[in-house]
């Protein structure tokens, strides 16, 4: 992870993004895809959703999701901002539904603006 992270910065290519109190992050785009299983009940399932939705709404509240989007019929995808790589698992790995996610997909996230300004 540091050596990616160092490559980033000798080429110039900004791969961070600051927190309101200068703090520099990386950006990760995250896909989620859960899936009930089929011995949860409809009432269960909705229950662990809104539990989902209050968790996700706290890493918003808390500056780690910049933006979320709802990819119907799919799942969401989200930018999040984490420390390093070890902070993204992490916090993807509490979240209550951690265990239905069928799919997680997550990169890190490379801003192209100073390199297209430089053309």
């Amino acid at each position: 992870k540091y050596a990616f992270f160092v490559e980033i910065q000798r080429t110039g290519i900004i791969l961070s993004a600051p927190d309101r109190h200068g703090v520099v992050d990386l950006l990760f785009s995250v896909r989620l895809v859960s899936s009930q299983p089929d011995y949860m009940t409809p009432e269960v399932w909705q229950a662990a959703v809104s539990e989902q939705l209050r968790a996700t709404k706290t890493h918003y509240d808390q500056g780690k999701i910049k933006a979320i989007y709802r990819e119907t019929g799919v799942g969401v995808l989200a930018v999040y901002d984490a420390a390093d790589a070890r902070e993204m698992d992490q916090l993807i790995a509490q979240l209550p539904m951690y265990r239905y996610f069928a799919e997680v997909t997550v990169h890190a996230l490379w801003d192209m603006a100073p390199t297209l300004q430089t053309l």
